[in-house]
């Protein structure tokens, strides 16, 4: 009986998955570049690009107002996570200080395809690849990996509630 069910349950996912609408967003970074999509709204591609954007230009006034009060940033650099309305600016300075402890020129991010996200009226959950690029001492830096991102409406206004970044080497 439960070999049953599970095969079912196994099977239904399955479906689910090989049916499922194939919509994605491309290279969201630069206003040019936003597409739409059937179920992803605006106003979550526009947070996540400007996020995105200032994660390689540094401009933290552009991400503070875009997280919850309670929300989460993860990466791979110390402190390692980072807490509530700020942690964005808080990332934002720790992928600056990063940049420029390492010495790396011509910090750019290359944001691919997105292909996993879901979506209600008041939550969205996404996962987008990006390629940070540039040099170090002449020498071609790269770091492929995605961010996961769970935003919410709160007071009527998409935020970011977590963001969490994982190395492509990570997975």
């Amino acid at each position: 009986m439960k070999k049953n069910i599970s095969a079912m349950l196994c099977l239904g996912v399955l479906t689910c998955l090989l049916t499922a609408p194939k919509t994605y967003a491309r290279n969201i970074v630069g206003t040019d570049s936003v597409k739409t999509i059937k179920t992803l709204k605006p106003e979550v591609l526009e947070i996540v690009n400007t996020v995105l954007q200032a994660s390689y230009t540094f401009k933290i006034e552009k991400v503070s107002e875009v997280y919850t009060p309670n929300a989460v940033v993860s990466d791979e650099q110390q402190p390692f996570s980072w807490n509530g309305q700020l942690a964005g600016v808080q990332w934002v300075n720790s992928v600056q200080k990063a940049v420029a402890d390492f010495k790396i020129k011509d910090f750019k991010v290359n944001v691919k395809r997105i292909k996993v996200f879901q979506q209600t009226e008041e939550i969205a959950y996404l996962v987008v690849p990006v390629e940070y690029t540039g040099t170090i001492n002449g020498e071609p830096f790269d770091e492929e990996g995605a961010f996961s991102f769970v935003l919410r409406v709160v007071g009527g206004k998409w935020l970011i509630k977590s963001q969490a970044w994982v190395p492509k080497n990570g997975l």
